[in-house]
């Protein structure tokens, strides 16, 4: 072996070991004894237990044959699948002849019903035809029971609703921010009050929010490389981009197999919307940072925006977010469940970015980028009706009315003031609010409706 550090050296004896069996030789109980059913063929005991007496346990289904099927098995003279199940019933034969035996079997297992071995239908059939019955064992049953039991009274942890002191909440957010604040204000507590961080794990695969981060800097490094003119060989170019910024998020070789193909299907895709928004010859900017301020009983409060795009064209301007997952719907957008977009128009309106200027948004797009069929799209945030500054305008007055509930000491920090989205958003400290404790048994306590939520009393 190369020289290696000690904790090197525990992790490669820790490995080698987790990797090794060890058999103990011999029964570690002086009474009790676990065995197969083949192991127990020659076995005498006092008394004998025979458990897994359910279908699919004890007898096994008929293993299927991937590549030999009857005819050719019978052909090479080899038994049949059913051959197991016979001596699955003569195992079940000779251990229940024992002397005093104990027949047990589950009601449900995995979580789903189980159906009684066909053993002992057969049994129960003899012994009734012969006038007799099995003998009930309801001691067996409450053991079982009580392993399941628990040792207190169930008292589930109640829904998370902390109050931190107002100097302690925070005065200026992102407007991805403020999605969260919406949906889940629990975890923006979690994340900005307590300033709590989610550690990537080991050797734990990329994830969808790495990979969005690596194509959002390979169109930013693309589409600054095409303010200049298109680059010769612009498939190549981009190519190279999302490759070399994928392998800096550290996507491994094994997962660049994949990657690789999905750039090459959405580079033709991105040159033609490079080519589509740059006909009228528009000023592009890309991951341009703005923020704007308002004022609210405690003082003022900042909203920041880093946007994907925004291109103007004759004091209109249109706002691009790129994603590589679902966009959400319209409806979120025009009721206010996400923010996101319309925010950062009104940020620009307000003259938020300096590079810039005060220009009103005319438009609100998401651009999905996935690298299948079809390899992206274009949507807008808003239906056919929705007028994007208007829009803009109300999400701000949105967003002060519920700043300003959050300047209220008593106004808590629910986990998940709209329990509809659980489960379809990330939710990095639904452990910590011991989510699916309060969740599953409905003790959802406060709920928050749509004004509650900073929607304006609109629907979801």
């Amino acid at each position: 072996l190369p020289p290696v550090s000690a904790d090197q050296a525990a992790q490669l004896i820790e490995r080698i070991l987790t990797d090794t069996p060890v058999r103990t030789g011999g029964a570690t109980h002086p009474r009790l004894r676990i065995l197969g059913a083949i192991e127990a063929r020659l076995v005498r005991a006092d008394r004998l237990i025979l458990a897994g007496l359910e279908e699919g346990v004890w007898p096994q289904a008929a293993p299927t044959d991937p590549f030999l099927s009857r005819p050719m098995r019978k052909a090479l003279g080899l038994p049949p699948p059913e051959r197991r199940i016979g001596l699955s019933a003569h195992d079940f034969a000779q251990a229940a002849c024992a002397g005093e035996v104990i027949l047990l079997h589950s009601e449900r297992r995995g979580g789903a019903p189980s159906v009684a071995s066909r053993w002992l239908w057969r049994l129960e059939t003899l012994v009734k035809g012969a006038g007799q019955t099995i003998d009930a064992r309801p001691e067996v049953l409450a053991w079982a029971r009580a392993l399941d039991a628990p040792a207190e009274p169930f008292s589930p942890a109640p829904r998370p609703m902390p109050t931190p002191p107002l100097e302690a909440r925070p005065r200026q957010l992102a407007v991805t921010q403020i999605e969260r604040l919406i949906r889940d204000p629990y975890a923006l507590y979690a994340r900005k009050i307590l300033n709590l961080r989610l550690l990537d794990r080991p050797n734990e695969t990329v994830d969808a929010r790495a990979r969005g981060t690596a194509i959002h800097a390979a169109f930013e490094q693309f589409s600054k490389s095409f303010d200049r003119g298109e680059p010769e060989d612009a498939k190549a170019a981009f190519e190279a981009c999302l490759v070399q910024a994928l392998i800096d998020a550290g996507v491994s070789p094994a997962q660049m197999t994949r990657e690789r193909a999905l750039a090459a299907n959405i580079a033709p895709w991105v040159i033609g919307f490079e080519r589509r928004h740059r006909t009228d010859n528009p000023q592009i900017f890309v991951e341009a940072s703005g923020q704007t301020a308002f004022q609210t009983g405690q003082g003022p409060f900042t909203i920041t925006a880093k946007a994907d795009r925004i291109e103007v064209r004759a004091h209109v301007a249109e706002v691009l977010d790129f994603k590589t997952g679902a966009p959400p719907s319209k409806g979120q957008v025009e009721t206010g469940l996400s923010p996101q977009l319309t925010l950062t128009g009104a940020i620009l309106a307000a003259g938020g970015f300096e590079a810039i200027g005060k220009v009103t948004p005319l438009a609100l797009t998401y651009v999905r980028v996935t690298g299948r069929t079809p390899p992206g799209e274009e949507t807008s945030a808003l239906a056919k009706n929705g007028d994007a500054a208007d829009e803009s305008t109300l999400a701000l007055d949105r967003l002060k009315g519920l700043i300003e509930r959050y300047d209220d000491p008593s106004k808590a920090y629910p986990a998940w003031a709209t329990p509809q989205f659980i489960g379809k958003f990330d939710g990095d400290y639904d452990h910590l609010a011991r989510l699916w404790e309060w969740h599953v048994i409905g003790a959802d306590g406060e709920e928050a409706d749509g004004d509650e939520a900073g929607l304006g009393g609109g629907e979801a």
